[in-house]
């Protein structure tokens, strides 16, 4: 019964909230053991969802849990310290702390395009701050949703961590539930939903949701390094990454050549004819007709609004395969460029100046992230200071996510709360506050009731002396 489940956890959470480092650390030396010792059952699974390539799956799945992992347990007893933090003056003979605690329950709601990492990274966090974990993968990727459900079990006991599979019906019965807090990664329409859910307990919440995330190259650019790390990026499980570059800005002085650049790193990426493209083994496919079906809509769209196809634009729909493929002249108000793509489509648009591309940001929703790839120091500082983006990175795309000492998570429409490293123990956390009066607490009596002239002056003085 799903229903006794937070209960069941927040009494395991309580227990948990006084063990040393040492058994935090066990849990993630046990989640550690369930990754490694399945990985070949982990890459399977991943490929018969979305024939994930077994590199991808590796590389942006498994290998990025498992240093995660690695960097928590590093650093997982100074977190857990109590930490003596500065009194003011005015309480001079006191001392003060903070520390932080397990929240009890938490509800880890997983999307289905990276179904192993998306849904166990935020449960490092959640266990080594001491929490109970239900999770909920998503029903998207079958494959993966039974793996979890079948593993978990096996290494943890259910009151700590339990998987229960399910579709929407699912979600909506869960959130009725008094969680501690809400972890959900994905659309932000659906997001919206989870928030207003989790609002009927007053449930902490975390939204990792995408947005549409600009790319610009200006003439300063390593343009060949820029067009492979562009590709990869874009491309890299067909796409469907919340923080691949969604649009690409190129400066009009070097579009003609960078556009040449990204034609012939495509070819060698994936092949030269099409065909050598839809039988690559580097190539993933989308996760289902629907979304194979929303996709083609996207590029017909573009297509009909004069849309130059640059490359690619071959969907088979039967495969679930919608090539990798660049757009240009994209009319800004044709669908490819009002809705998250979360596909293998590019579009690409020409700035002369800098500012046109700052202004074109700021007039979209706040994206989850921004990629420029420049050497001109003022149009990186215009950008930084300029625009608001969960993340910005220069001269890269994505890799900054694998840097633990840097929060990942959006703003505005993009996200609420971030996690990773300290900042993930931090979110599945309360810091609590401790204080601890000395010698001194009795002069307090002189604010005591009744009030007197005498009184009232010592406050005014107090209030003068800025204390």
């Amino acid at each position: 019964m799903i229903e006794q489940l937070p209960l069941r956890q927040k009494v395991f959470s309580q227990h948990a909230r006084n063990d040393s480092w040492h058994q935090r650390y066990e849990y993630l030396e046990t989640l550690e053991r369930l990754i490694t010792e399945n990985q070949a059952e982990i890459c399977k699974a991943l490929h018969l969802d979305f024939k994930k390539p077994e590199v991808e799956a590796l590389s942006a799945e498994v290998m990025p849990l498992l240093k995660e992992i690695r960097f928590t347990q590093k650093n997982l007893k100074k977190w857990m310290k109590l930490q003596r933090v500065s009194t003011p003056l005015l309480l001079m003979g006191s001392k003060s702390y903070t520390r932080f605690e397990a929240l009890g329950s938490c509800l880890i709601i997983a999307p289905w395009n990276y179904p192993i990492y998306l849904s166990l990274c935020p449960m490092i966090s959640a266990l080594a701050a001491g929490n109970g974990v239900v999770l909920k993968p998503s029903e998207y990727a079958p494959n993966s949703s039974r793996l979890l459900h079948k593993l978990l079990p096996k290494y943890f006991k259910q009151e700590q961590v339990a998987v229960v599979e399910g579709g929407p019906e699912t979600t909506t019965a869960l959130l009725a539930l008094p969680f501690d807090h809400v972890f959900f990664t994905g659309s932000t329409e659906v997001g919206k939903h989870i928030m207003k859910g989790a609002s009927q307990n007053l449930a902490r919440i975390t939204l990792e949701l995408g947005g549409k995330s600009p790319t610009i190259v200006d003439n300063t650019a390593d343009l060949k390094l820029a067009a492979q790390k562009i590709l990869w990026a874009k491309f890299l499980n067909a796409g469907q990454t919340c923080i691949a570059p969604d649009y690409l800005f190129v400066q009009d002085s070097i579009h003609h050549h960078f556009i040449k650049l990204l034609k012939a790193e495509l070819e060698v990426f994936y092949g030269t004819h099409k065909d050598d493209v839809r039988s690559s083994k580097s190539f993933a496919r989308i996760i289902n007709r629907k979304h194979a079906d929303r996709l083609k809509g996207l590029l017909e769209d573009a297509l009909a609004n004069n849309a130059s196809l640059l490359a690619g634009g071959e969907v088979v729909l039967e495969e679930n395969y919608v090539a990798p493929t660049l757009l240009d002249n994209v009319d800004v108000h044709s669908k490819v460029m009002n809705e998250e793509i979360f596909g293998p489509i590019l579009p690409i648009f020409k700035f002369k100046e800098f500012s046109e591309v700052v202004h074109f940001i700021n007039e979209k929703p706040k994206p989850l992230t921004i990629y420029l790839y420049s050497n001109s120091e003022l149009h990186v500082r215009q950008l930084m200071k300029e625009t608001s983006s969960g993340t910005l990175s220069i001269n890269d795309s994505m890799v900054s996510m694998l840097n633990p000492h840097l929060p990942f998570g959006g703003v505005g429409a993009s996200g609420l709360g971030n996690y990773h490293g300290l900042y993930g123990f931090e979110t599945f956390s309360h810091k609590k506050a401790i204080f601890k009066q000395g010698w001194a607490g009795k002069f307090m009596a002189m604010l005591f009731p009744p009030y007197d002239a005498g009184k009232l002056e010592i406050i005014k003085k107090l209030i003068k002396l800025k204390l």
